[in-house]
Formats: C-alpha cells, structure tokens, sequence
C-alpha cells in the first residue's frame, strides 16, 4: 500500500513538473475557496474540487499534493475519484483556522484548494480566576481606577469578549466598571470607584462581576471580586463622657484604683487602637494621679492632703497609634473629703438621649430624669446608704424599690417659660457613727417645647397717613414675642389678605414687622383700610396669632370741582323784578 501510495505521489509530481516544462502559457492553474464552519460532525459535506476547473472540463480522477503537518491527511476526507471533499473529524478553528492543498487531473489541470474554517460562539468568555480579593482604602477618591485582569475569549471578532457588568453585591453602587480595547484586540477592564468609601459604614463588597461575549445569545462567565476596605485614621478616639466625677478619702492608699475612663475609636488596627495619659503640662504636674495606658484605670500615685487641696482636676489625653495619631481630651475632677474611712459611691446616669442633665418642659408626673446606683464598702451596720434628693422647689422626687437603685422622676408640670433650669443635690449618707455622706450636685436644665405663640404687644394697631405717598413708604411696626426659645420663639410676620380689604395695598418685612406700603393708596375708594398681621413662630407645629392694623388715610386735594350738567336752560318774563334768583347750579367735588 505504501508503495502504491507512493508511487501515486510521484506520478503527482511528474504530472505537475510535465505541465510546468510543457509551457507557462499552456498550464491550466483553477482556483477554488470554499468555507465552513468549526464544530461540524464529521463527514460534512465542504465542497467539491470539480468546481475549481476551468470551465467546459471534468476530470475522472485527483492526485491530491499538501503539504506534511497541514492537516489535510488527517482532518479532511478527499475522495480522489469524485472531487467531493469532507470533514474527517470535528474542526476546531482555534486549533487551525485554514487548509491548504493542490489536486491535479490526469490531463494535468491543477486547482489550488483553500478552505476557510469560521468561527461559531463555541467559546465563552474566561476569567483567569474565578475568585479575586482587592484592597482599596477608604476616602479614595471617586473615579479612581484599579485594574482587573481581563476575560479572554478563544472566538474572534464579535464572538470574542464585549463587555462587563456587575451582576451583584454593589451596595450603594459604590463601584462602576469602564473598559478600554488594548492594541492586541483584548477588552481590558477597570473597577472604578463611583462614590465615597468609609470603612467604617461598610468594610467589604462582594461583587459578582458578568464577561460577556458578542454571540446571538451571547456567552458569558462569571466571578467574585471581594473589595476590602482599608482602614485610614479618620476617626478620633471618642469618651463615653467628656466629663468626669468622682469623690475619694483624703486616706485613701497609694495604689488604689479610683476611677476608669474609656473613649473607643471607630478605626481599626494600630488606627483604633487606644491610649491613655494625664497631660502633666496641663493638669497634676506633682503626679498625685498616673492611669493605665491601656485600661484608662486612674490611680492614687501618693498620699492626699485635704487641708491642702481639696479638688483635683485631670486632663486626660486618649490617643490612637496611627503614624499620624489623633487626640481627644476628657476632664476629671476628683474631690476629696476630709474623712479617714469608706463613704457611700454614688453613680448618676441622667436619661437623656445624650446623658446630660436636661429634661423636657412637657414632660408629665412620673417620668424619669436620672437613675441612681448607691453602695458602701462597708458592711455590717455600716451597709444601710440614705439617699435625699434637695432642691427643684417641689417639681422632683426621689423614688427607689431596693435601697440601691433610686430614680429621680417629675414630681409637678414644668413650664421653662418659668424657670429654665434646677440646683439638684443627691446625697447619699450611711449609718456610721459618725455618719459619712456622698454629694453630687448638678443643674438640670429644662428643655423648650413650643407650648407659647407669639403674643402681639397690641392686638390692634392705628396709623394715620395721607393718601399720597411712594410705595415702599413706612406705616408702622408691629411687634410680638415669643416666650419659646430657639426655633420655637423665632418670630415671622405676614399680611392675612382678604376680598374688600385693600390689604393688598400694604406689605410687612417678615423679620421685622414693618409694614409698608406697596402699592398707591386711595382715599375716595377706602378711607379706612383694614388689614389683619399674623405672627407664626418657627416651631413644630407652629403656633401663631393675629392683630388687626387700622390705617387712616389723610384727604388731599387730588381731585377737580365738576358741574353737575354741561348746559343750563332758562327762561324770564320780562318784568321779573330786580334780585330774582332765577338759576342756581351746583358743583359735585369729590373730597
């Protein structure tokens, strides 16, 4: 078989070397381009070589010529006999995308053979990874770009990859994506940063990132991005209170804890990470006190003497350990009291939103302003802690289920408009012999509610002016008050205007009450106009009232005498007697 094979390929050759010698101008070269697509079974139909030859010729036979590694013996079936050409396994257009060969009749004629291989979306699109992490740090600036690794496609042209989205996990459309078509035909891509990041409202995303290709459906892959937010030191440590209490013996032993403060930062790492310290330059340059960096536990640092200082103050400095640290001071103040043994602790937590002493002024009977924890370290006889509550004038009371916990409540309606704020002393004493007691005195401060609506200081207002005067000139001001404070005694004042009341001719400042005129006025049409101010404050809801303002106008001749008719008709007798009043006539003026 091999040797008739052979022998085929050198009578070929002959053939094709005998029309060459037999004269350029007497060879018969045919060409013939066929196609088809990749991923058709095997034995698929591509074409017949008959149809390169020249027309008005037929061949009965094909010596078939290619070229060794061009696929064609392996991946084309050439009938030599009829011409017809098939696929002799699946193509693949990724593997090769074209098969070249020559076939020569018996008479010689050679035609040139091209077969293209197109491509079909057979391909989906690839990511290199199908789970990827990126850090991006926080307050990075919007629009800008982190490059991804980009999806390849092994189609071509609009088969290959032509676009991306965000299929999912772009939680307040944070991120975008933007492409670009890089020089060697691939779709780069770029996560880009569309609004403000802040570690500390979200840390991470994950997003669900879609490569699309151009196929009719198209083909599509996807993957998950994972976006961490790194931390940058943009919050500063904050305390629980900006200020503290706190009461001790005057023999209270070096060493002993006295108080701890505490301030967290909303950062992470090093950023968040929280120290303390007594700023010496400040406060306690004789170190009475030292306080743990890392707890904020305050300490007696050596013995107190009462007779020499009674109040201590501390500037107390928390600090995080970024590069960059930033700082926050609290305000300790420590009394000492002038007794060798252990007094009653009291801790007062006020029920405000903010933890301040305020209560509101329409706060009814009952409800609470602050809640008081009491404890002696002593025990026995010693145990039982009195707590008193002084001040208020009636309007609080002290109540308590246990002895240990005691809540200061309304006791009586507060009116602000009254009195704004209240001296309030809690005292707690225990049974010694003799009895030791803890203070805390503090000012409650009674919050504005808007009970109050502005009062005019008349309820009706008389001005006299004459008829004619500018527009824009002044008439008067009104004026009314509020007893209300803040948004709840801002004044505004307005015109209520009404049919027939020639309000219209008039105008008022809204910040001030001045009213003025705002269009000519007209005595002989209203002499006495008429227009109704209305005071609303600026609370919710607004409370308002009204005053009336009468406006006298002052007469001027702005006005011509007129006949009451254009002819008069007469007749006399002729002896009408001298100093007959024959005719009289009359002028209406309008005044």
């Amino acid at each position: 078989m091999e040797q008739m094979k052979g022998s085929a390929m050198l009578l070929l050759e002959l053939l094709i070397l005998g029309g060459l010698r037999a004269g350029m101008g007497s060879a018969v070269l045919g060409t013939l381009d066929l196609q088809i697509d990749e991923e058709q079974p095997a034995g698929t139909i591509i074409g017949d070589i008959s149809a390169g030859l020249p027309p008005g010729t037929s061949a009965y036979m094909y010596f078939i010529s290619a070229q060794e590694g061009s696929g064609v013996s392996t991946d084309l079936g050439i009938d030599e006999n009829t011409g017809i050409i098939k696929t002799a396994r699946v193509l693949d257009r990724e593997t090769r995308d074209h098969y070249s060969f020559i076939a020569v009749t018996p008479e010689g004629i050679t035609v040139e053979v091209n077969i293209q291989v197109n491509d079909i979306n057979d391909h989906a699109p690839a990511f290199p990874k199908q789970h990827s992490t990126l850090q991006i740090p926080e307050h990075t600036p919007t629009g800008s770009r982190f490059p991804l690794d980009p999806a390849f496609d092994a189609d071509s042209g609009l088969l290959n990859t032509q676009g991306y989205v965000i299929k999912g996990g772009n939680v307040g459309q944070a991120f975008r994506l933007e492409t670009r078509l890089g020089p060697n035909g691939v779709l780069y891509l770029d996560l880009v940063v569309s609004s403000v990041l802040d570690r500390e409202n979200r840390s991470s995303y994950s997003l669900l990132l879609e490569a699309y290709d151009g196929g009719s459906p198209p083909r599509s892959t996807q993957m998950t991005l994972d976006v961490s937010i790194q931390d940058i030191n943009d919050n500063a440590p904050s305390f629980n209170q900006s200020r503290y209490h706190t009461l001790i013996s005057e023999n209270l032993k070096p060493g002993s804890s006295i108080l701890q403060v505490f301030a967290s930062d909303a950062d992470e790492g090093d950023n968040g990470d929280v120290i303390y310290e007594i700023n010496r330059r400040q406060s306690d340059p004789d170190q009475y006190f030292t306080i743990d960096a890392r707890t904020g536990v305050i300490k007696l640092n050596k013995g107190l003497d009462y007779e020499v200082r009674k109040v201590h103050e501390l500037v107390v400095q928390a600090r995080d350990k970024a590069v960059h640290p930033e700082v926050t001071t609290a305000f300790v103040t420590i009394h000492v009291r002038d007794y060798n043994d252990n007094q009653p602790t009291m801790t007062i937590i006020f029920l405000s939103e903010d933890g301040s002493p305020q209560i509101s002024e329409g706060a009814q009977p009952g409800q609470y302003v602050a809640r008081i924890s009491v404890s002696d370290p002593d025990y026995g006889e010693y145990s039982n802690v009195n707590v008193t509550l002084e001040g208020g004038d009636g309007k609080f009371a002290l109540t308590t289920k246990d002895n240990i916990i005691y809540l200061i409540c309304v006791d009586q309606l507060l009116d602000r408009e009254e009195r704004d704020s209240y001296d309030l002393r809690v005292t707690a004493t225990d049974s010694g012999t003799p009895p030791l007691r803890a203070e805390s005195a503090f000012v409650l401060q009674v919050m504005d509610v808007n009970d109050n609506p502005p009062l005019f200081d008349q309820q009706e207002y008389k001005q006299s002016i004459p008829e004619v005067v500018y527009p824009g000139s002044f008439v008067l001001q009104v004026t009314a008050r509020d007893k209300d404070q803040g948004p709840n005694g801002e004044v505004r004042y307005s015109i209520v205007h009404g049919h027939d009341t020639h309000s219209s001719w008039f105008a008022i400042d809204p910040a001030t009450g001045i009213i003025t005129t705002a269009a000519p006025l007209d005595y002989e049409k209203d002499p006495q106009p008429q227009l109704t101010v209305l005071a609303t404050d600026r609370g919710t809801p607004a409370l308002s009232s009204s005053a009336v303002v009468h406006v006298a106008l002052q007469d001027v001749n702005d006005n011509e005498p007129v006949f009451r008719s254009n002819f008069y008709n007469v007749s006399l007798k002729e002896n009408t007697p001298v100093g007959t009043c024959f005719l009289q006539v009359g002028t209406g003026v309008e005044t």
